[in-house]
């Protein structure tokens, strides 16, 4: 495999020296790479390496990044979050998925829903097909025939990059809701 194996003419197959050499340095490096750099993001700007912390977070710890972004919202008796996705009134929700009894944290949801038009189930079963097929986020369901909901999910078990969570889920996510509610508006309710 790789190289690394010989064969010395039956089926038994010796590790060489030289290789067994090859084989301890890159397993060195995959050391590195899953030792140390797990612990920090890194983000290319024009061949510039910057690191972002990661953090251990809490339901508490998100709503503190929330704050800080200016978003409005409310916690509801589930303890998932509600917030004013635009101008037009919308909602979405910012959902908390825990691990076992311990409720540490798993991962995030972001998600909204849009009350359809039965009438136009196929057209929209079309649409979020297309969606699905051809765009990483969010992901679109038709729950029910009257029902559209769009949703992403950010895994954080392992930690949170705020930046990563601002940029590239919330507002990625709010964008793109604000696209596909304007794309749907006339079969919407």
């Amino acid at each position: 495999m790789f190289g690394a194996f010989q064969n010395n003419g039956s089926n038994n197959f010796n590790l060489g020296v030289f290789d067994l050499q090859k084989w301890m340095a890159l397993g060195g490096v995959w050391c590195f790479l899953l030792v140390i750099l797990p612990t920090q993001a890194n983000t290319l700007s024009e061949n510039q390496s910057q690191f972002s912390t990661v953090h251990q977070t809490s339901k508490a710890g998100v709503m503190r990044v929330l704050d800080e972004m200016g978003v409005d919202f409310e916690m509801d008796r589930d303890g998932d979050l509600i917030y004013r996705l635009n101008d037009k009134g919308w909602k979405g929700y910012v959902i908390f998925s825990v691990i076992g009894d311990s409720q540490l944290l798993w991962s995030l949801q972001v998600r909204t829903q849009f009350a359809t038009k039965a009438s136009y189930y196929d057209e929209l079963l079309d649409y979020a097909n297309h969606w699905n097929a051809n765009q990483k986020m969010p992901k679109i369901a038709m729950k029910n025939r009257s029902k559209m909901v769009l949703s992403v999910n950010y895994p954080i078990q392992f930690g949170f990059n705020r930046k990563e969570f601002e940029v590239n889920v919330f507002n990625m996510f709010n964008r793109m809701a604000e696209k596909i509610g304007d794309d749907i508006q006339t079969m919407r309710r």
